[in-house]
């Protein structure tokens, strides 16, 4: 028998599929970034490149919109009320989502490389992943609700999963450094936030204007860092800064660009499960590519870990709630319900 997409679960599902390859990309990231490091690049640099060479990616496709729109504009004082026109007016800027959101970004990605340098990297990429964790604890905060059990399971089966992909019951762990503890989970909390905050940044002003926003925010963040330092010694070294402006576009900009669309159709708590695929994908791309094997716990967590995302995904509970009407008013109206970038499941404008 076969079954078909209907128009509600379409969002879900396409949510879905980019996620899963966004999680992909980033791997693909990471491996190459890998290999960066091993050649001498110094990894805070590798990460200022990608984050400036992603702004411009976001920059130039909001520059296109914004004239592709002006140009669809009638002349005249105003619009018709009720217009196709009327209906894109500009949304009001959630600015302190759009700030987070940057400033998450720069933080989760400074902490985990400075965690691997501390940590063995097993163990920085499970705290890292302890992000779905962070998001069911803001959704406890924010919503002073329970997630369903449902959810919870496929919670703890994805972050166990994750921690037979990177092996972390053979990674001795005698010499952790607290420190590198700490910044492992702030990896995680970091990770969590863009979830959050990004999901939320596009559902106020789109995916690509919250891109862009919190791109700019990371660049300059990074920017102001590395000003009393000078010139980045990677400028020096062309074919590792050829390297890191493939990571900023391949593993930062399109995974990006995808994570924030599909996190306003999925919702960032079934969102940031899926970022756990990150380390599944990063170990067959370095079984392919870099001839590291892949042991058999690897590729039973791994196939575990893919069950476990099937299995949140499948869960009504999810998906993000309906609008509900306020108090006095009839039923929810066209007007009222939010356009699929606006479905954060967590946190909307006005919450």
């Amino acid at each position: 028998m076969t079954h078909r997409l209907g128009p509600s679960s379409w969002p879900r599902h396409s949510g879905t599929a980019a996620m899963v390859f966004a999680a992909a990309l980033w791997g693909l990231g990471g491996t190459t970034a890998g290999q960066l490091f091993a050649r001498g690049a110094d990894p805070l640099e590798v990460v200022e490149v990608r984050t400036w060479v992603a702004l411009a990616g976001f920059a130039a496709l909001y520059a296109v919109r914004r004239r592709r729109r002006r140009a669809e504009r009638p002349e005249g004082p105003g619009l018709p009320a009720g217009s196709a026109l009327a209906a894109r007016a500009p949304k009001r800027v959630d600015r302190r989502a759009v700030l987070g959101f940057g400033i998450a970004v720069a933080v989760s990605n400074a902490a985990l490389f400075l965690a691997i340098d501390k940590l063995p990297v097993a163990v920085a990429l499970v705290l890292q992943n302890l992000a779905p964790a962070f998001v069911v604890g803001w959704v406890l905060l924010v919503t002073r609700t329970l997630p369903s059990p449902r959810v919870v399971l496929g919670l703890v089966v994805a972050l166990l999963s994750v921690a037979l992909v990177v092996e972390l019951p053979t990674t001795p762990l005698g010499d952790i450094d607290v420190v590198g503890i700490l910044l492992g989970l702030l990896a995680g909390a970091g990770v969590a936030a863009f979830s959050v905050l990004g999901a939320r940044a596009a559902g106020s002003v789109g995916t690509l204007a919250a891109n862009t926003g919190g791109f700019t925010v990371a660049a300059v963040a990074w920017l102001l860092f590395q000003l009393p330092h000078g010139l980045p010694a990677l400028f020096e070294r062309p074919a590792l800064l050829a390297g890191a402006v493939a990571v900023g576009v391949f593993g930062t900009f399109v995974p990006f660009l995808l994570y924030a669309w599909a996190a306003a159709r999925v919702g960032p708590q079934a969102g940031a499960v899926n970022i756990s695929l990150e380390p599944l994908f990063g170990a067959v791309l370095a079984w392919i590519w870099l001839g590291q094997a892949v042991t058999p716990v690897q590729i039973v967590g791994g196939l575990v870990l893919l069950v476990a995302v099937v299995f949140l995904q499948s869960s009504r509970s999810a998906a993000p709630p309906p609008v509900r009407p306020p108090a006095g008013k009839g039923p929810a109206g066209p007007q009222d319900r939010p356009s699929p970038e606006s479905r954060s499941g967590l946190l909307r404008s006005g919450a």
